[in-house]
């Protein structure tokens, strides 16, 4: 018998935080101008997400902040830009500082006084690490947190590292579940179906993932262009429950 209680799992990179925003450091860093910084940054996330899409198919699997580090120098070598390793160090680190999108901390913040609505937030990401073997990807994740309302999710993180695999492979989204069926401090003793375990996310890779492993999702529309996604087979439904 379901609960009636709800888990809001919150994307992290293009949902909470603005990737885009670390283009304002390759202009620093790298001496680009505003359009050459902004291309080398829209293709350094291309790279990053296929990477891991392909680690998938592959069976392997990378810690996301190596993931991050390969893809970036991928994109610069792409964009014929010269970068050492320790200019790259130095520019994974400003990734560990991204802007959060303005809308993303008021909206947190009133979700959390909100209480009546018996909901819980918690973070389900590629790349929040809580395990001690891959320093790495937990301390890339910590600093992009610290020191913003987003440390302070009260209620979970739910991670790749955990199950070896990235979105949107429906392992991660079912380890998902088990893992809020597991913690008491999100389950409050009782079962959570999956249809209550609601994804939110700017990412319609993520959204159609969650969809198709029987999770409820919301998808983050900040451009207001509607779903335009035509992944989903014949038969199936993988459109997001709310935009």
């Amino acid at each position: 018998m379901s609960s009636g209680l709800r888990i809001l799992a919150f994307d992290i990179y293009g949902t909470l935080l603005d990737t885009g925003s670390v283009s304002f450091d390759l202009r620093e860093l790298l001496q680009l101008d505003e359009a050459k910084a902004t291309q080398v940054t829209q293709l350094w996330r291309r790279y990053q997400l296929e990477y891991t899409w392909r680690l998938n198919s592959m069976g392997l699997y990378e810690p996301f902040d190596r993931v991050t580090w390969r893809s970036f120098l991928h994109a610069a070598a792409d964009s014929h830009l010269a970068v050492d390793e320790s200019t790259a160090d130095r520019i994974l680190e400003r990734y560990n500082h991204l802007s959060t999108f303005d809308d993303a901390l008021p909206a947190l913040q009133n979700l959390s006084e909100l209480p009546e609505l018996r909901t819980k937030l918690m973070v389900f990401s590629n790349d929040y690490n809580l395990m001690l073997d891959f320093v790495g990807t937990q301390r890339m994740v910590d600093s992009a947190l610290a020191g913003t309302p987003l440390s302070t999710i009260p209620h979970g993180i739910f991670v790749a590292d955990e199950v070896k695999i990235y979105k949107p492979s429906a392992k991660i989204y079912h380890g998902l579940v088990a893992h809020v069926n597991n913690t008491a401090a999100l389950n409050e003793g009782q079962k959570i179906d999956s249809e209550n375990i609601w994804l939110v996310s700017g990412n319609p890779f993520d959204v159609t993932g969650a969809r198709a492993a029987g999770l409820s999702a919301v998808w983050v529309d900040r451009a207001g262009s509607g779903w335009t996604d035509r992944i989903a087979p014949t038969g199936h439904d993988l459109k997001p429950n709310r935009i």
